[in-house]
């Protein structure tokens, strides 16, 4: 969308006050979210007010519930839904009288420029939708059944990476999809082979592996492309066999422990990162703690936690929420913090280690650099003191850093070599 948008002429606003056209990116994935969203919305209407301004909702909220939107929240200007996000440019030209053509080169060439908006990472879609029916999930209703993008479409999407990026480099690609096992191992080795023949790529890493037995052959492959790093992100959801069957999960939890031994007999520094839905119908103490038992038992280096939402549209509906917000809260608290507790001697044995890390960001104050254990904006990072480093370094570049000193989930550190 920021691709499409820019590449037309349009230029991003430094805050939402300055803008012509404020665009919010909706999710209605869970119920929070949904608060989120409405928040968001009245925010900017409450701006608009102020100033003549067009606001519109963009996303899987204005997919989901379109007739709502035009009865409940007439202030929006427009909305569009998750699969035409890519011609807001379009909508917006014929629904405003915009003339792009007489602004897009001049402002194009400007951005091309702009050095302070290019992360040496990117996010590359390999599939769209889902074709499971976990019963907690309102994603296939939204975003449609499984399809996979073939490499010409692949390579479209890196080309127009390039070209927004004005052709720097790329050093670590993020594969997404929502349910990326499902692609099939063979068709993911071709989708692992073709970045990995990109030589400015350093790292591949794979997001939202569904954890089904496809997976201890997809390990296989970290033998042969050293380019994926060391990082295994399968969200399990529970580890209970009732809770899972209720689910519509799997529940071979012996099979969730061979996935995490194959993966780490491969790869010795591979780190785990999952997550758990807290308070699912039903879900009873003995549940809990058999969460904590798997966290624990098997060292489980990264975790996000779920409070349940009983959405309407998914087959756990017509179930009893029968386990109360107070107590869903009250475990989610427990775990985390049995979490943090449990994997404080992970993060102590990586004092003193030096480890080879890429630059995301740099300041006046500060650098900040990442393990290849970390996925970029949910993991951690590690802090480097700017003005008391000699290395002369800029996003994208690959460093050895000392770890000196662990924050409660970040850590600070040195670079000693570049």
């Amino acid at each position: 969308m920021r691709f499409a948008l820019l590449r037309s002429g349009f230029m991003e606003a430094k805050n939402s006050r300055d803008a012509n056209y404020h665009l919010i990116n909706s999710c209605s994935f869970i119920r929070e979210a949904q608060e989120e969203t409405v928040d968001t919305v009245f925010h900017a209407i409450e701006e608009k007010k102020d100033n003549i301004k067009k606001v519109g909702l963009i996303g899987c909220f204005a997919e989901r519930f379109p007739k709502a939107l035009k009865e409940e929240i007439p202030e929006i200007d427009f909305s569009v839904g998750t699969g035409n996000f890519d011609k807001i440019p379009t909508i917006l030209a014929q629904k405003y009288g915009i003339e792009l053509e007489q602004h897009a080169a001049i402002k194009w060439a400007d951005l091309q420029n702009k050095e302070d908006s290019y992360l040496p990472y990117s996010h590359f879609r390999i599939a769209t939708g889902c074709s499971r029916s976990c019963e907690f999930c309102i994603l296939p209703s939204i975003r449609g059944s499984l399809t996979k993008l073939d490499i010409p479409q692949m390579e479209k999407s890196w080309q127009d990476e390039k070209e927004l990026r004005n052709q720097r480099e790329i050093k670590e690609v993020i594969l997404v999809s929502q349910d990326t096992i499902s692609q099939g191992v063979e068709e993911l080795e071709k989708i692992i082979e073709y970045y990995s023949n990109k030589e400015e790529i350093k790292w591949i890493r794979l997001q939202y592996l569904f954890p089904d037995k496809r997976v201890l052959k997809l390990l296989d492959l970290y033998e042969r492309y050293p380019k994926l790093v060391s990082y295994l992100d399968i969200p399990f959801q529970h580890v209970s066999q009732n809770i899972l069957k209720d689910m519509n999960r799997p529940y071979d939890k012996e099979l969730f422990v061979e996935i995490i031994d194959k993966a780490r007999s491969i790869r010795p520094n591979i780190e785990v990162r999952t997550s758990f839905i807290v308070g699912f119908p039903s879900e009873s103490e003995n549940d809990f703690i058999q969460l904590r038992d798997f966290i624990s038992k098997n060292n489980i280096e990264k975790i996000a936690l779920f409070r349940y939402s009983h959405e309407e549209g998914t087959s756990a509906a017509i179930r009893v929420d029968d386990v109360n917000d107070e107590l869903k809260v009250s475990r989610i608290n427990e775990l985390r913090d049995f979490h943090l507790q449990n994997r404080s001697t992970n993060r102590n044995s990586l004092i003193d280690n030096i480890e080879t890390m890429l630059v995301d960001t740099v300041n006046d104050l500060e650098i900040i650099t990442r393990r290849q254990q970390d996925s970029p904006e949910i993991d951690e990072v590690v802090f480097i003191d700017k003005p008391h480093t000699k290395s002369d370094v800029v996003a994208g570049d690959f460093v050895k850093v000392k770890i000196n000193q662990p924050m409660e989930y970040d850590y600070m550190g040195e670079i000693v070599e570049k």
